[in-house]
């Protein structure tokens, strides 16, 4: 049996969702690299700085040089990093607009929504506007690179204070282990800001994402009665985003938009208005009545009802063909999760296959 338009909609969403999972992989590593290349520059001017003199005043001045050349630095790598990661943001706006309008078009079955006529202003406004808990992700990357440093220059005083050697003051700001991944348990400074930034480029991508979206209903709102928070199910749903799950406001109606907290998984989805209220309004718009023509009679009752039912992720990819289920997996862990039983929280790592912006836009 065909599902009704709005839980296919719904479907075409989370598919949207792990293609945007699979970017902001792509984008973090990008971002991770960065950084370790940051980190094997401190470690090499911290054993350039000569901080292992005996001479305390001489310790003094070579620590305040450091001190200063780390400053700059970790200015500079972060200033590359927010021009890096604007850059990325502002072509997601424009790619995940067109792919949501092509999803919910392709979900209804006729070319119900306009794609957005994007100037430059609008692009740039939706990425230097969105906020995440409070702070556009330009700022916080601003915050990110003062935290750094403050962290270096007080780890570095209270090393120099107790008498470690250089080893030991290095081991204060990088782990003895690769500095190209992210080790669980360690306190570092390097993989600190590593955790950091992770969490950002992470919620940066879902928060632009999520905007896009809703300027792509807004840009529709004639077709639109309103939307729906669809929350992801799972045990890691904070009761915030739980609770939430279903409530629908009207087109106008003030409402929250995702994400409402760090690595927030949450989604807006467009509730359309009725075949017939559409074909009522319809009037001398000949397009939009030939579209509303090519809908099956089927399918038109279900148009601008619920999403019947609360889909979990996990449901959702469980009703998913084989094919399907082995793109978002990939082949050899599919076969596990085919004959293991284990849950996808199991299974599913946010280090995807990698996908640039062109390759989105392919798709």
């Amino acid at each position: 049996m065909t599902p009704p338009i709005p839980n296919r909609i719904q479907s075409a969403l989370i598919k949207e969702g792990l293609n945007l999972a699979r970017y902001e992989a792509g984008l973090r590593r990008d971002v991770l690299k960065l950084l370790a290349d940051l980190g094997d520059e401190l470690g090499a001017s911290l054993s350039g700085a000569g901080l292992d003199t005996p001479r305390t005043d001489w310790q003094r001045a070579r620590l305040q040089k450091l001190l200063a050349t780390v400053e700059r630095k970790v200015s500079e790598v972060y200033g590359q990093i927010e021009g890096l990661t604007t850059t990325e943001l502002s072509g997601l706006v424009e790619v995940s607009a067109d792919r949501i309008v092509t999803a919910c078009n392709d979900a209804i079955g006729a070319k119900l929504l306009q794609p957005i006529q994007w100037t430059e202003e609008q692009i740039q406004a939706i990425v230097s506007d969105t906020l995440i808990e409070g702070a556009p992700s330009a700022e916080w990357w601003t915050r990110q690179s003062a935290d750094f440093t403050k962290a270096f220059t007080d780890q570095m005083r209270m090393g120099m204070m107790r008498g470690e050697t250089v080893d030991q003051l290095r081991n204060r700001i990088l782990p003895a282990v690769d500095l190209r991944k992210v080790q669980p348990g360690s306190r570092s400074l390097i993989q600190t800001a590593r955790r950091n930034a992770e969490a950002l480029v992470r919620t940066s991508a879902i928060t632009i994402n999520n905007a896009a979206h809703q300027a792509a209903y807004d840009a529709n709102a004639d077709i639109m009665e309103g939307v729906e928070w669809v929350s992801t199910l799972d045990t890691r749903t904070c009761l915030s985003c739980a609770s939430l799950d279903g409530k629908t406001w009207d087109m106008g109606e003030s409402h929250p938009i995702p994400s409402l907290h760090w690595n927030c998984r949450c989604f807006l989805a467009p509730k359309t208005k009725s075949w017939e209220q559409l074909a009522r309004e319809a009037g001398g718009d000949t397009r939009l009545a030939a579209e509303l023509d090519k809908i099956p009679p089927g399918d038109r009752a279900s148009m601008g009802g619920p999403v019947s039912g609360g889909t979990t992720f996990e449901q959702w990819f469980k009703d998913q063909d084989e094919a399907t289920q082995r793109e978002i997996l990939g082949p050899k862990k599919w076969e596990i999760w085919d004959r293991s039983g284990l849950t996808l929280n199991q299974m599913v790592s946010g280090d995807g296959r990698e996908l640039t912006l062109a390759q989105l836009k392919a798709r």
